[in-house]
């Protein structure tokens, strides 16, 4: 039986792991792309058949409601909830403010390192869309930009006003940071 010099088997070996490790830093990067290619379709097929459909079949959420950034050409899709398995691929309607067409605000979270990371480009009267599942379209325009404080509770919600509320951690610049500090947007109906 013939053995193998080790010069030969390190350029397979090498072949091999380098494979392995591009296969793995690439997986992320397609299971993002690929939730948000089935978040879109599930949009579109809630609109079309005016139901609730999930974007994968195991999935606790569903799209209730797109947001449209005219001057900054941003189109977000948002999904049923804010917990962190629904904002882990988009932004969320945090119950019990995630009815669209209502006399309570409609309140969406997101992270600011990926799905509000724009936000921070969103300016003071900017128009906001906000189409619901029967692809009627309700105008927002900002009114107020606040960054709050987290722990003390005071988020400027009223119980009583059709707002739009938009939320993400703050500052931007630090995505690392653990921060307390949240970065609000309020925008009133048209």
């Amino acid at each position: 039986m013939k053995v193998l010099p080790l010069k030969k088997l390190i350029k397979p070996s090498l072949l091999i792991i380098g494979s392995l490790l591009c296969l793995q830093a690439s997986w992320l990067p397609a299971k993002a792309w690929l939730s948000q290619q089935l978040i879109s379709y599930s949009w579109h097929q809630t609109l079309a058949l005016q139901q609730k459909i999930k974007p994968w079949p195991w999935a606790d959420t569903y799209p209730i409601a797109e947001l449209s950034f005219k001057r900054l050409t941003r189109r977000l899709v948002v999904l049923n909830g804010g917990d962190p398995s629904t904002l882990a691929f988009s932004a969320g309607a945090i119950a019990p403010f995630n009815k669209v067409n209502s006399t309570q605000p409609f309140v969406v979270a997101g992270h600011r390192d990926s799905h509000f990371s724009f936000l921070n480009e969103v300016a003071m009267k900017d128009i906001i869309s906000l189409a619901d599942q029967y692809g009627q379209s309700q105008l927002y325009q900002v009114e107020a930009i606040n960054i709050v404080d987290a722990l003390t509770g005071q988020l400027p919600i009223l119980t009583d006003d059709s707002s739009l509320i938009l939320i993400t951690c703050y500052p931007f610049d630090d995505p690392s940071s653990n921060s307390n500090e949240r970065y609000v947007i309020t925008a009133k109906l048209l």
